[in-house]
Parts: C-alpha cells; sequence; structure tokens
C-alpha cells in the first residue's frame, strides 16, 4: 500500500473464516480500508444476519438473483459448468467499482484450499480485473488449522453455520462444490431453502427428461445433478421409469433415446428434440442419427423452421416428443 499510495483498499469479505481474520489483520495494521461484501443472492439466514451487524461494509448485489437467473437460463449448475462465482461475486464486485481505477483488494485465499489455488502468491490479480487492481494475499500459506487457531485464540467473530457443522459458509444449497453430507446439514438446518432446490431439480429433471442425458433415474439426480453422466449406460430402471413418463410400451423405442452420436460429426446427441425429430423424419427403427446441426444442414431448416417443425409435431400429440 505504500508503494501504490493512489490506490483505495478493499477487503473482501464472505463472512468465512478466512476473510474475518483477514479483516481483522486489515484493522491491526491500522490502514485506511473499506470491507465489501458480494451478496451472491444465495447465501444462509446466518450469513445475512452476519452482515447487518456491520453497517460500515459495502455491499454489492446483483441485477438479477440467482433463482431468477437459472429460471430464465434454464440452467443448472454442475463441477463442469457452473458461472454462478463468476457471475455473482466477482460480476457484482467488477460492476460495481467499474468506475475506480487503482483498487488493492485484500483477500482470505489460502494455498491449501484447492488445486487451482495452491499456486496462488502474496500478490496476485484476477484476469476479469482492470489492470490497474491489485490483489493481495496475506494468508495465503497458513493451515486451516492455523486460522481455527488464531481465530479463537483472539475471539473472532464466527459465522455460525460453522457451529451447525459446516466447513465452508459460501453459497448455500446449490453450490455444485458442496457434498452430499452438506446436503444432509442443508435438509435440516435449512428446510425451506432445501425444499426449493429439490422443487428445481425436480422440475429441471422432468421438464428436459434427463434420463438419457445423465443415464439416471430422477431419485438418483437429486444425488447426483452436479456431477454429470451417472453412467456410461443406462439401467433397466432408468429405462422402466422413461417409458413410464413418456407413456412408451415399446422398449426398443425407448432405448432409441439412449447413447447416440451423430453419425456425421461423432458428437454425442442428448437433446431429446433432436433425437425425436430423427425418429419422426426418418423412422423409429433407424440405426444412424444425426445431431441438431447435422440435421438441420441436410433438411435444409433454418433454426425458426426448427422450432416451428417440433412445435407442430408436438401439437399432434405425437409420443416421440
Amino acid at each position: 500500500m505504500a508503494k501504490n499510495p493512489t490506490h483505495q483498499v478493499f477487503a473482501l469479505n464472505s463472512t468465512g473464516k478466512d476473510s474475518m481474520l483477514v479483516n481483522h489483520l486489515c484493522e491491526l495494521s491500522g490502514c485506511s480500508f473499506q470491507t465489501v461484501f458480494n451478496n451472491t443472492s444465495l447465501d444462509c439466514a446466518d450469513t445475512y444476519k452476519m452482515v447487518k451487524r456491520h453497517p460500515d461494509w459495502i455491499v454489492t448485489n446483483p441485477h438479477e438473483g440467482f433463482y431468477q437467473y437459472i429460471k430464465r437460463m434454464q440452467f443448472i449448475p454442475t463441477r463442469f459448468g457452473r458461472g454462478c462465482c463468476r457471475i455473482f461475486k466477482e460480476g457484482n464486485f467488477i460492476e460495481y467499482f467499474k468506475d475506480i481505477d487503482n483498487a488493492i483488494c485484500i483477500m482470505g485465499v489460502r494455498n491449501d484450499e484447492s488445486a487451482k489455488r495452491s499456486t496462488r502468491q502474496d500478490i496476485d490479480g484476477n484476469p476479469s480485473w482492470k489492470e490497474t487492481w491489485i490483489g493481495v494475499n496475506p494468508i495465503r500459506k497458513w493451515t486451516e488449522l492455523e486460522v481455527w487457531l488464531y481465530t479463537l485464540y483472539h475471539g473472532l467473530e464466527i459465522n455460525n453455520k460453522y457451529r451447525k457443522g459446516y466447513k465452508r459458509v459460501g453459497c448455500a444449497i446449490a453450490c455444485p462444490f458442496y457434498t452430499k453430507t452438506t446436503w444432509y446439514l442443508d435438509k435440516y438446518w435449512y428446510p425451506k431453502q432445501y425444499e426449493r432446490w429439490q422443487k428445481i431439480l425436480h422440475d429441471d429433471f422432468i421438464n428436459n427428461e434427463k434420463w438419457h442425458l445423465m443415464n439416471c433415474t430422477l431419485d438418483e439426480y437429486y444425488r447426483y445433478w452436479n456431477g454429470g453422466l451417472v453412467r456410461e449406460n443406462p439401467t433397466d430402471d432408468v429405462v422402466t421409469e422413461f417409458m413410464e413418463y413418456k407413456g412408451l410400451s415399446d422398449r426398443n423405442l425407448a432405448l432409441q433415446y439412449f447413447g447416440k452420436k451423430c453419425n456425421s460429426c461423432q458428437k454425442s446427441i442428448r437433446k431429446k428434440n433432436e433425437i425425436a425429430m430423427n425418429l419422426k423424419l426418418y423412422g423409429r427403427n433407424i440405426n444412424q442419427f444425426l445431431c441438431k446441426k447435422c440435421l438441420m444442414k441436410k433438411t435444409g431448416l433454418t433454426t425458426e423452421q426448427w422450432y416451428e417443425t417440433i412445435e407442430n409435431f408436438k401439437k399432434q400429440g405425437c409420443e416421440l416428443f
């Protein structure tokens, strides 16, 4: 900070143990700084109660809440594609402080948290930030044990969520990086939020017919929604449940929806309407399928005509769709 006296200093705080310790160190330093809490709209009541106890903190809020976002995008975050941190944490912060050219951002990042964070240095940045923004990680070499010992010895404020058995206090319920153990805690401590997310998962599975997208049953989806494909091939239970939902009596026809690849580009075909269009146009016993892009090219359909054709087939009551 002495080298960059024109920079404004911000301590980024999630109310987690690491953030609160960094905030404490900033206070000890005697430097002038502001604490910033980036509201993801997905935190729990314990976190929001803690934030309210600090009216001097800056709180950044998203233009659109997490639940509204996933509904609009028809999107469920997974470990392979989430986007929620980029939008609701980094995005909030960057948008809120977009008019500030020079900033020092002090964070509670630690090297032993993950493989991705193991390479972080004392001073670094973020590719999404302005080039003049500087990131500082004063406790990057601390272990989790050291953080807790220091926190308890000095009587630092602790998010009550830790006392409920959680190891992390970040985004609640819907974070794809939480564990199944955490989901059991969610069900007990935050039943309303838990049931809301279960309802979202239920509707997502049914509306998108994810039997053949993930090769699992609805009950399995509640346990594996964050990890992508459950198995390479569907079990009898998966196929049977899919048949009951679609109202199909022909098992061979039901199996046509599973494990297909485009005969032209070899891309996996998992979307129900792509499979249904192949079956509708070329027969229910075909052995070769085309993905949407290749099928549109072969039939000469435009994107608009593609969706119009599907809607017409649905209105006719075609069971394939």
